[in-house]
Formats: C-alpha cells, sequence, structure tokens
C-alpha cells in the first residue's frame, strides 16, 4: 500500500493535516505543490518533500499514493477527479465539492478504479463528539425531538481579503454556511445518526462588501420527526466560543461545546433533572482522522467521513440558499 502523500495547495488550510501526517508513522509527505512558489517552498523545507512546477507533475510521481487537495472550493472537485483519474486516493477538503452531483460523481469514479475518496470534517475525530455520538446511540437522552445550531464568529473583516477567493460565490459556493455552520451541520449528522429532510430559511450580507452570505437563519425537520434550527453570523460582535450545538431528546439533553473553546474536551448533559459534565480524553482530530483514512485503504478500518456524508451535508446546505432565494420550505435533494 502506497501511503506517500502529494500535498496539492499549501494555503493555512493544509497545515493541521501536514503536521498530522508528519506525525503519523503510517504515512509521508513526498510532494507538493501551489501556485505560489514561496509557499510550496516552505512545506517542502519543513517537510522535506520535493517541490512540483505543477500539479500533474504531483499526479505522474509513483511514490505518492495519496493526493491530500486543498483549494479554493470552486477546485476541490475538478482536482480530485484527475487524482483519481491518475490512480491517487484522494483525501479532499470540506466541502469536497460545490454542489452533491460533482461529490457523486468523485464517489462514483473512486468506486470504480477501487480507490478511496474522502472529504475532511475532522471534528468527527473530536474525542467530546465521539462520546455524544455514543450517547446518543445507546439512548442516553431518549429519541431525539429537537437541535439547535449556533454558528456565531467575529471575524475580522480582513479575513475576505486574506483569501479573496472566499468572498466570491462563484469560486466559494456560499458564505458562513458553507465555510462554517457545514461541520455543525455534518456534526449533527454524525451524532444523531438523523438526516435533515427539509428547511426553510434566510442568507443575507448584513456586514461585509462580499458576494456570499455573511449571516443566515434557518429552520430543519429531521428524519424521524425532530425539528432543528440554525443561526450563523461570519461578524457577530463580541461573538466567543459561539459554535455550538444543544440536542433535546425525549428523557434529557446533551450542550455541546464550541470545538475550538476552551471547554472544547466537555459537555453537559441533563438527566432525571439535574446537570452533568462529560469529559473526553484529548486527542489530536487531524491525526485520529487521517489514521481512520489510511486504515481504510489497508481494509482494516472505514474513514470517519466518506464522499457520500459530504454529499449529504452540501445538499442541505444547498437546499437553504434555495430556500432563501426562493422563499420557501426546500424539501433536501429536490430537483
Amino acid at each position: 500500500m502506497n501511503t506517500g502523500c502529494g500535498i496539492i495547495g499549501c494555503g493555512w488550510a493544509a497545515g493541521d493535516m501536514c503536521r498530522a501526517i508528519a506525525a503519523l508513522g503510517e504515512a509521508r509527505i513526498e510532494a507538493v505543490f501551489d501556485r505560489v512558489d514561496e509557499r510550496a517552498a516552505e512545506f517542502s523545507r519543513t517537510y522535506g518533500a520535493r517541490q512540483c512546477e505543477s500539479i500533474d507533475e504531483l499526479l505522474a510521481d509513483r511514490d505518492v499514493g495519496i493526493a491530500y487537495i486543498a483549494l479554493p472550493h470552486h477546485l476541490l472537485a475538478p482536482t480530485a477527479e484527475r487524482a483519481l483519474s491518475a490512480g491517487k486516493h484522494v483525501l479532499v477538503e470540506k466541502p469536497m465539492g460545490l454542489h452533491p452531483t460533482a461529490i457523486h460523481s468523485l464517489e462514483q469514479l473512486a468506486a470504480e478504479r477501487g480507490l478511496a475518496a474522502a472529504p475532511v470534517f475532522e471534528l468527527r475525530a473530536q474525542p467530546i463528539f465521539a462520546e455524544a455520538r455514543r450517547l446518543v446511540g445507546d439512548g442516553a437522552i431518549g429519541p431525539v425531538r429537537a437541535v439547535r445550531i449556533r454558528t456565531l464568529i467575529d471575524k475580522p473583516q480582513s479575513y475576505w481579503a486574506a483569501s479573496s477567493w472566499r468572498a466570491r460565490h462563484s469560486e466559494a459556493g456560499g458564505g458562513v454556511v458553507m465555510m462554517n455552520a457545514i461541520h455543525q451541520l455534518d456534526l449533527v449528522r454524525f451524532i444523531t445518526g438523523l438526516d435533515i429532510v427539509s428547511i426553510a430559511g434566510e442568507v443575507d450580507t448584513l456586514y461585509a462588501d462580499v458576494d456570499v452570505e455573511d449571516s443566515a437563519a434557518a429552520v430543519f425537520r429531521l428524519s424521524g420527526g425532530a425539528l432543528g434550527s440554525l443561526v450563523a453570523a461570519a461578524h457577530s460582535p463580541g461573538a466567543s466560543a459561539g459554535e455550538r450545538i444543544e440536542i433535546d431528546g425525549e428523557l434529557g439533553r446533551i450542550d455541546l461545546p464550541d470545538p475550538f473553546g476552551e471547554d472544547a474536551g466537555r459537555l453537559r448533559i441533563f438527566l432525571r433533572g439535574r446537570w452533568s459534565e462529560v469529559e473526553a480524553p484529548a486527542g489530536d482530530s487531524y491525526v485520529t482522522y487521517l489514521n481512520a483514512f489510511v486504515a481504510a485503504l489497508s481494509g482494516s478500518g472505514q474513514p470517519l467521513a466518506t464522499a457520500a456524508d459530504a454529499a449529504a451535508v452540501v445538499a442541505v446546505v444547498d437546499a437553504l440558499y434555495r430556500a432563501g432565494r426562493e422563499g420557501r420550505r426546500v424539501v433536501v435533494g429536490e430537483p
């Protein structure tokens, strides 16, 4: 099994994954490419990898068995298709593609060629969310009846200029929902095992001079009948540790922490009339996520998220955008 990695895109998003690759004995970084030579050169020096002059050169490298792709959103699916066609397994930054159809096409191509294609939803590997999944799966709070998602962030206005593609809908595919809330939407599916089946809401650009949304509000229905809500803002003044999920069941409630906050390793659970806290051991989510992906290549495990998972959550995001445009409730996946 060839677990040599080729890094396509050496921006900040690739930093954590490359650190994880370097820490994992079962994989290694063989080659890197970025259209900005200085970024690729820095990664080349840091990880002792060969710097390639093009994506084609990297994909032709026989020492590369896995292509890790961390590019602007509109380039993810086309580049993953090139990598799969070149015989490489692909690990693709979220959202993996701008539309579910593009992601399903990658899934089909990978299956046809006997290759693996997975997105990066690394929050699934955080121990506290794995513990929440176990609690819900074991019936600790009973059947899920309601879910509330908050994705409240106070980003500086410079966020949009630092990576200008993020401000353009044609390249990013969306704003705070596609960039940020997509993680919480995916976690709800991962933890509860339920799908969002319909959604209504509004999206708008209220703070920034960009053509993607920086604000959103939605209500949704989950399979099994549970109700849900989402509020998201990229520029909520003073917001701190505001990326949270609350899950109500018939028997109790679980409040999940902001994955980037000080209490990231601790959830709150309400059972039998009182609140208590549950802590999870510390862990490196990127190393755990990558380890599961590499294990799947050898047939000794499963990736923590699949292309089908990516397509499912992108379909929800797409439905919310459509609901905002058309002013109606949209069934997820409807033509």
